[in-house]
């Protein structure tokens, strides 16, 4: 029987997590899972919990929450022979959506019981390992202000509604980014390096990208103005907002960002504030439960 560990965010899902603890530890059993819990006793400590798990020969990992809490996790599981699984119960879930995890919550112990296992890459910025995007810009400026709006209204309306006051009160920075080597400078809008598909709670920043393809999709948004940028943001969630113009993608391996000052940039949600960033691949770097 495989040996689990499933270690739970309490404040994932406005408290979810907390209050569902024993009936996932229950679930999980059901479905023929021998699972431990733990819960986090505080931010950044599931990248402890994790890593300790892999040394300690767990076969698997089950991240309960949402992309942060799968993100401190990867952080400590990275490199190992120890499997990320998800149970989400987080605002957004993007990562859950790329790996192809069903909706329903009950039907969320069989699939990890029964799906594959996957050897994706991640993403590396400044340091720490991302599952989804890093970006700097306006997706940025929008998930330092967006946290509180999705508690309150869930995450598609609430990052709708955070990128909408993104951009009525985000100017386009003048940025210097190098894509494998090769300069791109001006004002943009954002830069994104993409791992996976999805990042907002079900945009499409990057409707081509792959997770064990030894590249990341980087996505460049130009000085769009207003209207333009309402447009880009509708077409996100259809993946169709690249237009080769003002909005390119590009593949590469490293990426790095050097800004004027130090601007808001989101690893999977998470807001940190840098000055520079500098993105790298990581190829097959991380065993999932996927589809």
């Amino acid at each position: 029987m495989t040996r689990a560990l499933a270690i739970v965010n309490p404040a994932a899902g406005n408290g979810a997590g907390q209050k569902l603890s024993a009936r996932i530890a229950r679930t999980l059993r059901d479905a023929g899972l021998r699972v431990e819990i733990e819960r986090t006793p505080a931010q950044g400590e599931g990248a402890r919990l994790a890593r300790e798990a892999a040394e300690s020969g767990y076969d698997l990992v089950i991240s309960v929450g949402g992309d942060g809490t799968a993100n401190e996790i990867a952080n400590g599981l990275v490199g190992s022979r120890t499997a990320l699984a998800l149970y989400p119960i987080g605002s957004g879930n993007d990562f859950a959506r790329s790996l192809g995890y069903p909706r329903r919550r009950r039907d969320v112990p069989r699939f990890i019981r029964t799906a594959r296992r996957r050897t994706i890459d991640v993403g590396d910025a400044n340091g720490r390992v991302f599952l989804n995007a890093a970006g700097v810009g306006i997706d940025g400026h929008v998930a330092a202000r967006v946290i509180a709006t999705v508690r309150m209204v869930g995450p598609t309306l609430g990052w709708f509604a955070g990128a909408l006051y993104g951009i009525a009160t985000y100017r386009p920075v003048p940025m210097r980014v190098l894509v494998d080597g090769e300069l791109r400078s001006g004002r943009f809008l954002t830069v994104v390096a993409a791992n996976a598909m999805y990042f907002g709670g079900g945009m499409r920043v990057a409707p081509n990208a792959e997770l064990d393809d030894g590249q990341l999709d980087v996505v460049l948004a130009g000085d769009l103005g207003r209207r333009d940028s309402l447009l880009a943001l509708a077409r996100l969630y259809r993946g169709t907002h690249v237009n080769g113009a003002t909005i390119t993608s590009h593949r590469a391996r490293v990426v790095e960002i050097e800004l004027e000052r130090p601007l808001p940039a989101q690893l999977d949600g998470e807001v940190t504030r840098v000055q520079r960033l500098s993105i790298r691949v990581r190829p097959r770097a991380l065993d999932v439960i996927a589809r």
